[in-house]
Order: structure tokens, then C-alpha cells, then sequence
């Protein structure tokens, strides 16, 4: 398992790389042609979209390969260790399950997208391929948060350096905490 997310973590990151550049590529080509040569490209907007979608898609799966995911976690650090594990534990449970739950609703629209095709407006991009993300990332998503939760160091790295900080602070101020 720790091979796969190790390889799936390189192939993200440069699947990531190539689809920032395309956006980049994509933005700049728009805004060149229409404020030097003063004539729009019709499916630079539309394709800007498109590829800003899958990047943020996959960005938000990974994200949570170095637990750098959205998630309030400072007030576990003044919670009994056990307690706190066990609350984040069961966070991410949950979040398996939400994931499991668009997986699901996901793999069922693009069922009905291929029964019922229909295409971008301009690019007459089959809308199958802007909506693919969402069961594929969701599946990256159940298996990176899975994988997470049985790393040994999966309460240390799920709190930020800013929330060691101030847990720090708390501890401080405490009665009985440390003194300075």
C-alpha cells in the first residue's frame, strides 16, 4: 500500500505541474490575444475553467498525502492524546464515509452523462471528461485518508506548526503548565 500512495503521490504531483502550466499557458494566451492583438480566442475561457476545475480537484486530494488539508485540529492539542486521537480517528471516518458517498453519486452521474451525452458550449468537450474527477479524485481521496490513518506520526502531522504554537501558548498560560 505505502509503494502505491508513494507512486500515486509522484504521478499527482506531476499531473498537478503539467496542469498548472496548461492553465498558465492557457491565461496567458488569452489575455495576450485579446489586449495585444485585440482579438479573444473563444475557447481559452472555457478551457481555463475546465483545467482549474481538475486542478483544484486533485490539489485538494493532494493536499491530504502531507496533511495539508483543511481541518481545525488546535483544540486537540489541549485534549488528552487519547481522546484527541480518537476524535480525529473518527473525523476522518466520516470523511471516508462523505467520500464514499460522492464516489458513488459521482460514478452515477457520469452514467447518466454517457446515457445522455452532452458537450461544452464552446470546446464541444463531451462533459464526461470535466465531470470524471469527481469519482476519481474521491476514490484518491478514500484511499489517501485511509492510508493516513493508520501512519504512525498521524497525530503529530495532522496539527499545523501554527497550532503546535498556540497549543504551546495555552500550555504556558495554563496553571501547572510550563513557565518561560
Amino acid at each position: 500500500m505505502k509503494r502505491l500512495m508513494t507512486w500515486l503521490d509522484r504521478f499527482d504531483y506531476h499531473i498537478l505541474l503539467l496542469l498548472l502550466a496548461a492553465l498558465v499557458a492557457v491565461v496567458f494566451l488569452q489575455v495576450a490575444s485579446r489586449f495585444v492583438f485585440k482579438l479573444p480566442i473563444e475557447w481559452s475561457e472555457e478551457m481555463a475553467r475546465f483545467l482549474f476545475i481538475w486542478f483544484c480537484w486533485l490539489g485538494c486530494s493532494f493536499a491530504t498525502c502531507s496533511y495539508h488539508h483543511i481541518r481545525i485540529t488546535a483544540q486537540f492539542r489541549i485534549m488528552p492524546r487519547v481522546v484527541a486521537l480518537w476524535l480525529l480517528r473518527a473525523g476522518d471516518v466520516l470523511w471516508i464515509a462523505f467520500n464514499l458517498v460522492v464516489l458513488y453519486g459521482g460514478i452515477l452521474y457520469l452514467d447518466s452523462i454517457l446515457q445522455y451525452p452532452y458537450r461544452a458550449m464552446i470546446t464541444e468537450i463531451n462533459m464526461f471528461w470535466i465531470f470524471m474527477p469527481i469519482p476519481l479524485i474521491f476514490l484518491v481521496f478514500t484511499l489517501r485518508v485511509a492510508f493516513n490513518l493508520f501512519d504512525p506520526r498521524y497525530f503529530e502531522m495532522t496539527m499545523s506548526e501554527a497550532e503546535r504554537e498556540a497549543a504551546e501558548e495555552v500550555e504556558i498560560g495554563s496553571p501547572g503548565g510550563r513557565q518561560s
